[in-house]
């Protein structure tokens, strides 16, 4: 299944063979997902992000964007034991249907491995709001996933660097817009500038703003890695 949108389909068909292979009830939710034209991580990001939780093992993860609870259950796979997963969705019936899908995920998990799951605690409520939420109680992350409206990426910023600690990493999904951000905004169908500046705006934020250190990799969709400088850490 070609998964990139940025580099040669042959190339991104062979790095598909490279993924380790997903529990069975994981490559059913991705594979109906995809089916169904619900938006989930690319076989390509999904490498990164397992990688980065084997090796941060973070203990208390924020997902913005739950979908259908996908990339919350693929993060429970390889998180330690204890640690919980907060994920927010705007969509009533995504995120029932997100529920649903963290519950069953569990109940596999803790057949298959023997031992109590990650826990998964999905919300239902506008991500903007959430955030402030959070921030309001003191709340502090060790890892951040942000996969979700894209046009309010630079608003989700603005709260999310009060919400990591000194070595919280942030990875962001989908930031090339099937790489029109890197065209002048004058090549951009009128109807899409304004995500076309949204997304500029953000990730001048992450490289230029001098807040951050940040990659990005030319996988999926494009995806950011960011970590606060140190000296902009208020932990």
């Amino acid at each position: 299944m070609i998964d990139s949108l940025l580099v040669n389909p042959h190339i991104s068909d062979y790095l598909g063979t490279l993924m380790p292979d997903l529990p069975d009830f994981l490559e059913g939710m991705y594979g109906k997902a995809r089916d169904n034209r619900v938006p989930v991580i690319r076989r390509e990001a999904q490498m990164l992000l397992r990688y980065l939780i084997l090796d941060k093992q973070p203990m208390s993860v924020l997902e913005i964007g739950t979908a259908i609870g996908f990339s919350a259950c693929f993060m429970a796979e390889y998180l330690p034991a204890n640690s919980t997963v907060f994920t927010v969705e705007k969509d009533e019936e995504r995120f029932q249907t997100a529920l649903e899908n963290t519950k069953s995920y569990s109940e596999d998990y803790e057949i298959r491995k023997k031992k109590t799951c990650p826990k998964i605690q999905c919300f239902c409520d506008d991500a903007e709001e959430f955030l402030n939420k959070l921030k309001a109680e003191g709340n502090k992350f060790d890892f951040i996933f942000l996969d979700a409206a894209k046009a309010q990426y630079p608003v989700y910023l603005s709260v999310i660097n009060s919400l990591m600690k000194e070595n919280s990493v942030l990875l962001t999904d989908n930031v090339m817009q099937e790489g029109s951000v890197a065209e002048s905004k004058f090549t951009v169908t009128r109807r899409d500038r304004t995500i076309h500046l949204r997304m500029r705006e953000f990730t001048d934020t992450l490289f230029r703003s001098g807040l951050y250190d940040s990659v990005m990799l030319p996988l999926g969709d494009g995806m950011t890695l960011s970590m606060l400088k140190k000296e902009n850490n208020n932990e």
